[in-house]
């Protein structure tokens, strides 16, 4: 694999263990959207989709930001679902639990998940995706987001790395109503946010990510535009020429 990018990651010296792969290639450009509800298993509706220009123009100035200290957050790396659990003790994953069949806990509720982790250190996790929680950690990219109406060229299904997080609440401007937001951030710098997963699966799973839709390109070639218009009944010659039409028979 070959990674192009502005900035250095934690895993980007594998190179040097699998090789550079010119075919396979990781832009790595970081941006971001929002979402006014994202709800699993929930359709989601594409009008709810707001661009990280119309967020800084539109609704920056009153929105009140999440500063959650014990928080979760989703992380997809390629097919695969990771789940990050941010504490004051630094970044688990949900590999580093001990038990995430909390439905016993103390503090258990759809808003906040009491998690013992391998290091035996306990925390009261806020989640905004606890009413999935049971069912949540089977997920992989493709099930995560069934119930999205998106094409298979969306951002959401092709981006190699992409965050998830509730980011907080935008009002309007005499405070009548108010509705949440969900930041997808796509190829953001895990050493810088504090996350640090074994290298090894990052790459191999940003490897087969790219590997399978390199195949699915030369399984289905791109489909030229002349073809394009041909396939929906038009005429090249007469369909987009201004005040032509086709002679028929009888015509004079």
């Amino acid at each position: 694999m070959k990674i192009i990018s502005k900035f250095r990651d934690f895993y980007d010296y594998k190179v040097a263990k699998y090789g550079m792969d010119e075919k396979l290639v990781y832009t790595r450009k970081t941006y971001c959207e929002y979402f006014e509800s994202f709800a699993i298993d929930i359709y989601t509706a594409s009008d709810d989709r707001i661009s990280e220009e119309n967020f800084n123009k539109n609704l920056k100035e009153n929105f009140e930001y999440f500063k959650g200290i014990n928080f979760h957050k989703i992380l997809i790396l390629g097919e695969k679902l990771i789940h990050l659990f941010f504490t004051e003790n630094g970044v688990y994953t949900h590999f580093d639990a001990k038990n995430l069949d909390v439905s016993k806990g103390k503090y258990q509720s759809y808003y906040s998940k009491e998690i013992t982790f391998n290091d035996e250190r306990n925390f009261e996790i806020t989640t905004d995706f606890g009413y999935a929680w049971d069912k949540l950690f089977s997920y992989d990219r493709k099930k995560l987001f069934s119930s999205m109406k998106i094409d298979k060229s969306d951002i959401i299904l092709n981006e190699p790395m992409l965050l998830i997080e509730y980011f907080g609440e935008s009002y309007d401007k005499n405070l009548k109503y108010h509705r949440s937001l969900y930041k997808f951030t796509y190829n953001p710098n895990l050493s810088q946010m504090g996350v640090y997963i074994d290298e090894d699966f990052i790459w191999q799973s940003l490897v087969e990510f790219l590997s399978n839709k390199r195949s699915e390109k030369e399984i289905s070639p791109e489909v030229s535009n002349e073809n394009k218009i041909l396939s929906k009944g038009f005429d090249l010659k007469t369909s987009f020429r201004p005040n032509m039409k086709k002679k028929h028979k009888g015509d004079r």
